[in-house]
C-alpha cells in the first residue's frame, strides 16, 4: 500500500511541475498514467482487503486507518491537481484530464482482459498437452502389457 502512495505522490510531482512550467498536460502522459494506475491499485487492494475471507474469518484489522489516510491523500492530491490546473493551465484542461483519465481506466482494464483471455488460452493448451500426454502414456502402458501376456501365452 505505501509503495502505490509513493508511486501516486511522485506521479503528482510531475504533474504538478510540468503545469507550472506551463507546458501542456498531456507532456506528463506518463506521470498521469502512474497516478491513475497508483490509485486504481490501492483502491483495489483495499477492496480486495475488504472482501478477502480473513478479513471476515477474523474481524477487521488495525491498518484500515492508514487505508483510509492513504485514499485519503489521493483524494487531497487529486483537487489539488484540479486547483493547479484551472490555475495554470488552458481552459477546460481540468475536464481533459478527467476525460484522458477515463480512457486510460478504460485502455488498462482491456488490457487486463485481454491478459487474462491470453493466460487462459495458454492454460487451456497446457492442460490438453497434458492431458493428450497421458493417453499416450496408459495407452502405450496397455498396450505394452498386452504385448508381455500374449508373449508369456505363446501367442507371439
Amino acid at each position: 500500500m505505501l509503495e502505490m502512495l509513493v508511486a501516486a505522490n511522485a506521479a503528482f510531482a510531475i504533474i504538478k511541475k510540468t503545469l507550472e512550467n506551463g507546458r501542456e498536460i498531456s507532456s506528463a502522459g506518463s506521470a498521469i498514467a502512474s497516478f491513475i494506475g497508483a490509485e486504481d491499485k490501492l483502491r483495489a487492494d483495499v477492496q480486495k482487503k475488504k472482501n478477502s475471507l480473513w478479513t471476515k474469518l477474523l474481524g477487521k484489522e488495525d491498518n484500515e486507518l492508514e487505508e483510509f489516510m492513504a485514499l485519503e491523500e489521493i483524494r487531497r492530491k487529486q483537487d489539488m491537481l484540479r486547483e493547479y490546473m484551472q490555475l495554470y493551465g488552458r481552459a477546460n484542461l481540468y475536464t481533459d484530464y478527467i476525460q484522458f483519465c477515463a480512457e486510460a481506466r478504460m485502455n488498462r482494464k482491456e488490457a487486463n482482459k485481454k491478459q487474462a483471455q491470453r493466460k487462459a488460452y495458454i492454460q487451456d493448451v497446457i492442460v490438453k498437452i497434458i492431458l493428450g500426454l497421458l493417453i499416450t502414456i496408459l495407452i502405450s502402458g496397455f498396450a505394452g502389457a498386452a504385448f508381455l501376456i500374449m508373449r508369456k501365452k505363446g501367442m507371439i
